[in-house]
């Protein structure tokens, strides 16, 4: 199957390339003829949304804003493995034919194309700003991913390397080097939208989380992707611990006490008790777990759920500020 589909796009491309017409090195008539003599065999470039069950290969009429372009132009050219570990089609038993494989020039051409050609006005700048993305939203991404049933239908790869999770819909350990952030967006509002009966489903979902979710699945195969790392920021350099006093005062008293004992009118009632500040040497303890326990709460680093996650609430000055205040006020003495 696959050298009979690589002879006769041989033909045709010799076909073409001896046309006086001047399809090559970026003309949108060659790629034309090869999306719909080939490509449209299997995939639609037109129509609105159309069941899953009504398909024989994913829909591309919004490809040029779905997938990023290295990525497209290595799966024209062979080099990626099949998205879908089974079938596109989970209800058959066996695997899509292979697909057609091009050089690069060709992969080129063809990718640029779809790139300007099938667009979606529905997608819109992505309101994830991955340049602020941070390690524990990525770890709080990867809990929603499986506290939303995703691993029943879509693989990603354990520590370890192995594959885990169902295997009827599109793998995603390579995700953030495949789609673009702003499809991710777009599509996460409801999968439904662009494949109805796809088993993708609409989850009861915050923005905040949607955002955590979004920019996990945007780390997923990308090498060293380089977390932002807020407690390095502007803000924090011009910290003022007179002013986090303040914040102190308005935000932590309640439960910890006014001199950081535990013993604030809010801990009457709490199991496990605050953290006694005047205690802890908090002068001592790492930038990023002061930060994420204020900004995501006592859970986030295995600490109480009674303490909650003020990062909407404070804004990053007044978050930076008041860490000031903790590390030089509480030396554990």
């Amino acid at each position: 199957m696959r050298g009979l589909l690589v002879i006769s796009f041989t033909v045709l491309l010799l076909a073409l390339l001896s046309a006086p017409s001047g399809l090559w090195a970026g003309d949108d008539g060659f790629a034309e003829k090869i999306i719909y003599s080939q490509c449209k065999n299997c995939h639609r470039f037109k129509g609105k949304p159309t069941s899953k069950f009504e398909l024989k290969a994913p829909d591309l009429m919004w490809s040029g804003v779905k997938y990023q372009r290295p990525w497209l132009i290595r799966w024209l050219m062979g080099k990626e493995r099949n998205l879908y570990p089974n079938s596109y089609r989970w209800d058959k038993s066996t695997f899509s034919g292979k697909h057609m494989v091009l050089m690069r020039e060709e992969a080129t051409v063809i990718a640029d194309y779809m790139e300007k050609t099938f667009r979606d006005s529905r997608i819109k700048k992505s309101f994830v700003d991955m340049s602020t993305f941070t390690e524990m939203e990525a770890s709080l991404g990867a809990n929603i991913f499986r506290e939303y049933s995703c691993m029943g239908c879509h693989q990603i790869k354990d520590d370890e390397g192995k594959n885990i999770g169902g295997p009827i819909s599109v793998d995603l350990f390579d995700a953030g080097n495949r789609y673009t952030l702003d499809w991710w967006s777009r599509f996460a509002e409801n999968p439904q939208d662009f494949t109805p009966h796809s088993g993708e489903y609409l989850a009861d979902i915050s923005l905040r989380k949607a955002r955590h979710i979004i920019g996990y699945l945007m780390t997923l195969g990308v090498k060293d992707f380089k977390f932002y790392e807020p407690w390095n920021s502007a803000a924090f350099k011009k910290a003022d611990a007179k002013r986090g006093a303040k914040v102190y005062k308005e935000y932590c008293v309640q439960c910890h006490g006014p001199q950081g004992k535990g013993d604030g009118p809010g801990a009457k009632g709490l199991d496990p008790k605050p953290a006694v500040h005047a205690d802890l040497p908090l002068s001592d303890f790492p930038d990023d777990y002061l930060y994420n326990l204020i900004y995501y709460g006592g859970k986030s680093v295995g600490k109480s759920s009674n303490m909650p996650d003020w990062g909407l609430t404070l804004p990053e000055q007044s978050l930076a500020n008041v860490i000031a205040y903790v590390r030089s006020t509480f030396k554990g003495q």
